[in-house]
């Protein structure tokens, strides 16, 4: 892989890769010395993802970690990732969509469950298995979005001035690869939520297990939807091959950037739950206020999570990032702690 990258003319600089058409605007030389090959034991290697634009996306090597307070470099990161949405606050249009339609699938289902269980006694399973069947319409919205967002944060990163409408145009021409990956989550969810329904309580710990390694190794999964054209089992192995490769940087700042956001949620939930608790016209001002300001931080909060993840994505198939807030400390050192 190295010496293809070298022939092929890609450049090193300060820890970033250039692809050769970034490395010729900026007047650099190509990668001098080899980068590590891969290890004897993982296999033969496959021929290396190529994006829509005809790019080599292959993993770099991760450059050694920066010690850091975990509160200083979570705050960093939020700040970072809140200044790519305040720079282009189009980005939310997308998270405010799949929200919207996630409420309006989800209340759909809880109230048809309801009128067909009626007061029978298997109300409850009515409910369950609505639920299962009704994860499809409001996954396959979820990642829509989030290809559509992933799209038109790569079109600008790369110097392109997409709007809203091409992410939407962008979602639409892959939307038999996002239908595909969805039935494949899916019927992976729903297999896991009768194991977990069904199974003595002892089992449940497996399944959480299992639960929480495949949300981890489909963490990748919008991002190579959006930069890659790949079946539902290709996504999966190439999202988990990238998160084991940046899996500190990952959990790292996905975490943090999540628990940072509850801090915003907090206001907006007590207005909420203060208009509900309230009488008159006072309650219902509070729960609208609070309803609307919890669906924009929720909104705010998904786009940063995405936003952080395309950054990561990118650094860790070589492609430029320079246009952003972001170290390459930030999005491939582990998130480590100062001792």
């Amino acid at each position: 892989m190295s010496r293809g990258l070298q022939a092929a003319g890609w450049a090193l600089d300060h820890g970033q890769t250039f692809c050769p058409s970034c490395a010729a605007a900026r007047n650099l030389s190509a990668i001098e010395g080899e980068l590590p090959e891969p290890s004897a034991d993982s296999g033969a290697a496959a021929p290396a993802p190529v994006s829509a634009a005809g790019q080599v996306l292959e993993p770099f090597p991760v450059s050694a970690a920066l010690r850091e307070p975990r509160g200083q470099r979570t705050s960093r990161l939020l700040r970072a990732s809140f200044s790519v949405l305040r720079a282009d606050p189009e980005l939310l249009v997308f998270p405010a969509v799949a929200m919207a339609l996630t409420l309006v699938l989800g209340a759909l289902s809880f109230a048809l469950s309801i009128s067909h269980s009626g007061e029978s006694h298997n109300a409850k399973d009515v409910i369950f298995f609505a639920s299962l069947v009704s994860a499809y319409p409001i996954t396959f919205v979820s990642l829509y979005c989030g290809v559509a967002l992933a799209a038109v944060l790569a079109g600008r990163l790369d110097g392109k001035p997409l709007t809203a409408h091409d992410g939407w145009m962008a979602a639409r021409e892959r939307v038999g690869i996002i239908a595909a990956w969805t039935l494949m989550v899916c019927t992976v969810g729903a297999v896991l939520r009768l194991i977990e329904r069904y199974v003595p309580l002892g089992a449940k710990i497996l399944v959480a297990i299992v639960d929480l390694s495949w949300t981890l190794a489909t963490i990748f999964a919008v991002p190579v939807l959006a930069y890659e054209n790949l079946g539902p089992t290709e996504t999966l192995r190439r999202s988990s091959r990238i998160f084991r490769q940046r899996w500190g940087m990952q959990i790292g700042g996905i975490v943090g950037i999540g628990v940072a956001s509850v801090f915003i949620y907090l206001p907006f939930f007590v207005l909420l739950v203060a208009g509900i608790a309230s009488a008159g016209a006072t309650g219902v001002l509070l729960t609208v206020l609070g309803g609307a300001g919890l669906f924009g931080a929720i909104a705010v909060q998904s786009a940063l999570d995405q936003i952080f993840r395309v950054f990561v994505y990118r650094s860790a198939v070589g492609l430029d990032t320079a246009a952003g807030p972001f170290s390459q400390s930030d999005l491939q050192a582990p998130f480590a702690r100062r001792r």
